[in-house]
């Protein structure tokens, strides 16, 4: 098993955890739980007693973990091609291919490793908010908040940084001629390129999808679903509390 899903199963266990820890604790849970807490430390948001209110923070982190994993790029489109016209037509190329698998693999990675670490972060932050008697102090939420986003920039610079140690063979080396103006924005439209997805020169830490074709349009709108999931989910339960 791929070491991303065995982070899933992890990120699942935890999620579990919180759950069955909330159920156990239940009678301590005071009523009306505090779901916010303010720049001082102090709650200062209430709710009635719910399954939901009380784990609203670990309902939310379960959202975007289920939701993340749809932005990620296949890695079939590493070598999905589409016919087009032979006029100026771009070549496939081999290496080009296996520099967009492996950096696919090493997002999907990255990805699972931020998911797991959120879980952990939500779990316990949702507990101490809620179970009077597992409270943390406000300066260790603060600085495990701090040591999140800098672990997940940090993984995310490790990624885009990374040499992948392949040589370019002479297809891409034509590719990357044609394309080296391309692809900064992780999109490029290429028409006469029969490749979906690929590494280019002018950002050679990620993965550009060729939106002149449909495989292309799909996965960015696979990615936007992903989002608007994640917005419009988080808004439904902060509603509902």
């Amino acid at each position: 098993m791929p070491s991303h899903y065995r982070r899933y199963a992890a990120t699942a266990l935890i999620y579990a955890a919180g759950f069955a820890y909330i159920l156990l604790r239940w009678d301590t849970i005071p009523d009306p739980v505090p779901v916010h807490v303010g720049p001082t430390g102090e709650a200062d948001g209430f709710a009635a007693k719910t399954l939901l209110s009380t784990t609203v923070l670990m309902v939310v982190g379960i959202i975007i973990s289920a939701a993340l994993p749809l932005c990620l790029p296949p890695r079939a489109l590493a070598r999905r091609t589409v016919d087009v016209p032979n006029e100026d037509t771009l070549p496939f190329s081999e290496t080009a291919a296996r520099r967009v698998e492996k950096l696919c693999h090493a997002t999907a990675d990255v990805m699972s490793k931020i998911i797991l670490a959120l879980a952990a972060l939500f779990a316990v932050t949702n507990i101490s908010l809620v179970v009077p008697d597992a409270a943390l102090p406000f300066w260790l939420e603060l600085a495990m908040w701090i040591g999140f986003i800098v672990y997940t920039v940090v993984v995310a610079l490790r990624v885009t940084s990374a040499q992948d140690g392949l040589e370019p063979d002479a297809d891409e080396q034509a590719r990357n001629v044609q394309l080296r103006y391309q692809g900064g924005m992780g999109t490029y439209s290429a028409p006469h390129d029969p490749m979906v997805a690929a590494v280019l020169p002018s950002n050679p830490g990620k993965i550009a999808v060729n939106t002149a074709h449909a495989p292309g349009k799909h996965y960015l709108r696979r990615m936007a679903l992903g989002v608007v999931v994640i917005v419009v989910a988080c808004v439904a339960v902060a509603i509902a509390v």
